[in-house]
Formats: structure tokens, C-alpha cells, sequence
């Protein structure tokens, strides 16, 4: 006897394995940057941002020196596969702490922090999306 498939529940099953995989995938790349983030008063590792649609332009406080308190900034709406996301980082000085070594104080091997994670995120991704579709039946 033959088996129906029900394609828009398929349609709807692989719809949130996607979506679920974004989430998982874009918070997990927020983390990676944040812990990896050379720290002198953690306001750069706590001002890294999650948005859609757009870039998220605010910034952590400043902060006294030596106070490395750093504070993930969760996304506080629904994550889904649609529009496009931005993890950004405001803070005037990010772009050299990301890729001049001299600015990187305490950063393994100078901004290869920076340079490391950006280059593994296609993988992450990759790999979120087959974990979630695997699931799907």
C-alpha cells in the first residue's frame, strides 16, 4: 500500500527546523565573539548585537578599566530564517580591536579571535542546519 506524504506539514516541519537553526546558530556566533573578545573593561565584548533587518547601533556603557564585566545581549524577539540578521559591534573602536594586532590587548595571537571566528561561521551554520533537518520526517 502506498504512503502519502503530507507535504505542507513537510513544508511547515522543515520551516521551523530552518528557523531553529538560525537561532541556534546565530546566538552561538554572538557567544564565540563575545568569550573570545580581548576584555580591558568588557564594554566591546558586551556590545555585540543581534538584529534583523538591520544594524543594531547601540553600545554597552564605558566602563572603568580593569572591570572586564561582560553581559550577552540576548535578541529578545522571534529568530527565523527570513530577512537578513547582523551581529554588529558599535563601538568606535571595534574595527581596530577586530584587525589591528595592536589594539587586541590579551587577544590570542593578536585579532586572529576576530579573523577565526568569522572564517568558522559558514561551518556553524552548516552544521545547525543538518542537526535541525535531520530531525525532520
Amino acid at each position: 500500500m502506498a504512503k502519502g506524504l503530507n507535504t505542507a506539514k513537510y513544508a511547515k516541519d522543515v520551516k521551523q527546523a530552518i528557523d531553529f537553526a538560525m537561532a541556534a546558530y546565530l546566538n552561538a556566533a554572538q557567544g564565540k565573539l563575545v568569550r573570545a573578545n580581548p576584555k580591558d573593561t568588557g564594554r566591546m565584548a558586551s556590545s555585540w548585537n543581534i538584529a534583523q533587518n538591520y544594524v543594531d547601533a547601540s553600545t554597552a556603557p564605558e566602563r572603568v578599566p580593569g572591570s572586564q564585566q561582560v553581559v550577552v545581549n540576548t535578541y529578545n524577539g522571534k529568530i527565523t530564517a527570513d530577512g537578513t540578521w547582523f551581529i554588529s559591534n558599535s563601538v568606535p573602536y571595534a574595527v581596530r580591536v577586530a584587525y589591528d594586532p595592536t589594539w587586541a590587548k590579551g587577544g590570542a595571537g593578536g585579532t586572529a579571535w576576530y579573523t577565526n571566528i568569522t572564517n568558522s561561521l559558514p561551518q556553524l551554520l552548516t552544521k545547525y542546519q543538518t542537526q535541525a533537518l535531520r530531525r525532520v520526517k
